[in-house]
């Protein structure tokens, strides 16, 4: 297939003016048209399935599509927006070129040589040789500097003179092999003429443009799809991660836990073992204007408190004092441990609160000391207890599933009086 190849474009600067209003139209479309590509890789995969290690990478692979659509999507607008109100920093005056306007928002460290020059390796010069063989320009270009082993760096005529020829063998049947050989060569070619033609024409002023750029892009990133990212990023870690009593409370059951706790504006609510905050999640989904304080003491699982802007008061739950208006926990199961942390959490509650919490069918029929004073006690409390669906830990979205049965307990403390 024969390749389509720049033509020759001058490399005098234009003289800098009045914003272009089709370079500005362009970029706002081209924005545009990132919207449905950019939601698409942000739509959640894998609802309502189990999370593994491979579904867990692949969403992360979507999410890092979605960061650099949405990061070219951010600059164009950026860009668009400096030309027509001529605030643009000198150096991008000039980058109005879709294509180099993305290229330079993900511009790496070592990669901005690469936009201000045009190298040809030995194979390519080698192809071309073999069909001008007396060519003056491929001679030149043969007598530069060779630099690691393979690559000579072409002065501008030299670019062009290489890109002439190209364009003679086209027609030719021997081109398809040239192209093989020549297609990094003409397309460094042409992102090195776009550069050109903006006046980017050293690495260093390609290496300012590139933060210029990025920094417009980031002063214009909505703080919560950044927090809503972090979050998700700090979840996906999780994916294989395993510690002592961590099961997530999946939403279905979150949200039911959510919906007995006779929510209302400006209760004081605890969440004492908060893990990654799936309960406050359900809960402040269902009333927003919540006071909510959470204790967590795995450091992994603060992380995402944090990343959730949720408050932190502490790292053992057993040594909390205060009261709180409710208390809706999931605390650990193994040994039995729920009936002591429930129970402290009824002192927490302040007359007249209400505490929800799951917990593991143990207490409930197990012949220990421990549990038999339980039972009596949730008598004594006038506890509601309720079976959960047997899958309600069946699907996880860190992957820590569990077939463990468990029971909701709602316990309404006397009021005063």
């Amino acid at each position: 297939m024969t390749q389509t190849l720049p033509e020759t474009a001058p490399l005098s600067p234009t003289t800098p003016g009045a914003a272009n209003p089709k370079a500005v139209a362009l970029l706002l479309k081209r924005a545009d048209g990132l919207e449905r590509r950019a939601q698409q890789k942000e739509t959640p995969s894998y609802v309502g399935m189990n999370m593994t290690r491979k579904r867990s990478k692949d969403a992360g692979s979507r999410a890092e599509d979605a960061f650099r659509l949405r990061r070219i999507q951010r600059a164009y607008r950026a860009v668009a927006s400096g030309l027509e109100e001529g605030t643009l920093p000198a150096v991008l005056v000039r980058v109005t070129d879709p294509r180099l306007i993305e290229l330079l928002v993900h511009l790496g460290p070592d990669h901005a040589h690469s936009l201000a020059t045009v190298c040809l390796a030995n194979e390519e010069l080698g192809a071309l040789r073999s069909h001008r063989p007396h060519s003056l320009v491929l001679e030149s270009v043969e007598a530069l500097p060779v630099s690691y082993g393979w690559l000579r760096e072409l002065l501008p005529e030299q670019v062009n003179g290489v890109l002439t020829i190209l364009r003679e063998l086209a027609p030719l049947k021997p081109f398809e092999h040239i192209t093989v050989n020549c297609q990094r060569f003409v397309s460094d070619a042409k992102t090195w003429k776009a550069s050109h033609a903006c006046g980017l024409t050293t690495p260093a002023l390609v290496e300012e443009a590139a933060a210029a750029l990025r920094a417009l892009a980031e002063s214009r990133v909505d703080p919560a799809r950044a927090r809503r990212d972090r979050v998700a990023a700090l979840e996906r870690d999780l994916v294989g991660y395993r510690t002592s009593g961590f099961w997530p409370t999946p939403a279905p059951l979150a949200t039911h836990l959510a919906t007995l706790a006779d929510l209302r504006p400006g209760l004081r609510v605890l969440e004492p073992q908060a893990g990654k905050g799936d309960l406050v999640d359900a809960l402040l989904a269902l009333e927003p204007e919540l006071h909510v304080e959470v204790c967590e003491q795995n450091g992994r699982l603060r992380e995402v408190l944090e990343a959730k802007g949720y408050r932190l008061i502490g790292d053992d739950s057993m040594a909390l004092r205060g009261e709180w208006d409710c208390v809706v926990m999931n605390p650990p199961f193994e040994g039995l441990a729920d009936i002591g942390h429930v129970q402290h959490a009824y002192r927490l509650l302040a007359p007249g609160g209400v505490l929800v919490a799951v917990m593991g069918n143990g207490p409930f029929f197990r012949q220990e000391q421990v549990a038999r004073d339980f039972r009596a006690w949730l008598e004594g409390v006038d506890a509601e207890v309720n079976t959960n669906d047997p899958d309600a830990f069946k699907v996880s979205t860190t992957g820590h599933s569990t077939g463990v049965q468990t029971r909701t307990l709602r316990i309404v403390k006397p009021p005063l009086g």
